[in-house]
């Protein structure tokens, strides 16, 4: 599978950000088939038709739609090139953390390692006219980069990141807060971490030296699930990635992912997607994208 590897010296000084329209660059990871980053992107067409496959889901490009992509999901894009318009955001993994001095920064923004919503969000025309203002100033910034253009590229880009929180938590009706106990921010970077070998609340219980009602009432407060919830829709996910993109028999995904024995992954996969993983697999391999 193909890999976009982030270009640090792209200005021919080092910047862990970059943000460009679609009509400058039209090309820009519309790859068609999957493929994965190794940076976050956010997506927002102004302008665009087609459909995008993230992390397993067929969503709909349309005008004002906006897709966050986290570092190493696997997508593909079924986009038309021709009248395409809007902005291609990227940063690096460590960069918002480093930027803004909170290293759980990109997991209290709830688009962001998001396994109970999809990572997509429709616009309004009057709030992606303020995005659009913010986005073109950063734009400004870069092409014209002077000693103060980091600060304003951080407090535009902070106001973006920030704002498009507010306004996907109002699309999904989850909460906007991002300073909330830092316990639940932590519980989902420690879900990316650790996912593949800890299924149960008492592993993250543990990890995070919480106990089980603590951490299930801020999973509520934060995202509308209990903790419970996001390990299995977490885990769902990351079952659904190896059934779509490798060729793993279903013993092999299940020895990697820790399950007890390939049945139990079974009865997992039916329970939460409502088929068998070799029904899903073969699905999936007929979906257009794979050809």
């Amino acid at each position: 599978m193909r890999k976009f590897l982030f270009e640090k010296r792209k200005y021919g000084f080092e910047l862990l950000m970059d943000l460009h329209t679609f009509e400058n660059n039209p090309n820009a990871f519309f790859e068609p088939n999957p493929h994965t980053c190794d940076f976050f992107e956010i997506m927002i067409f102004e302008k665009a038709s087609g459909t995008m496959d993230l992390n397993g889901q067929v969503l709909e490009v349309s005008g004002n739609s906006l897709f966050f992509i986290c570092p190493f999901q696997k997508k593909s894009c079924k986009i038309p090139l021709e009248d395409v318009k809007g902005f291609h955001l990227v940063f690096q993994n460590n960069f918002l953390a480093n930027f803004f001095d909170d290293k759980l920064f990109a997991y209290r923004l709830q688009y962001f390692y998001n396994s109970q919503q999809p990572q997509y969000l429709l616009l309004k025309n009057t709030d992606y006219d303020i995005i659009r203002f913010a986005l073109n100033e950063i734009i400004a910034e870069i092409n014209n980069y002077q000693n103060d253009s980091s600060h304003i590229i951080r407090s535009l880009l902070y106001f973006s990141l920030s704002k498009l929180n507010r306004l996907y938590s109002t699309f999904y009706n989850i909460s906007p807060d991002t300073q909330s106990d830092n316990k639940i921010h932590k519980f989902k970077e420690l879900l990316e971490l650790n996912i593949r070998k800890a299924h149960s609340v008492n592993d993250y219980c543990d990890m995070l030296e919480v106990n089980r009602y603590k951490l299930n009432r801020l999973a509520r407060a934060q995202t509308g699930h209990s903790s419970k919830e996001m390990i299995n829709n977490r885990l769902l996910q990351e079952v659904k990635m190896e059934l779509r993109y490798s060729t793993k028999t279903i013993a092999e995904i299940a020895y990697d992912l820790n399950f007890s024995e390939p049945n139990n992954l079974t009865r997992f996969f039916r329970k939460m997607e409502g088929v068998s993983p070799i029904t899903y697999r073969k699905s999936a391999q007929n979906d257009s994208f794979y050809h």
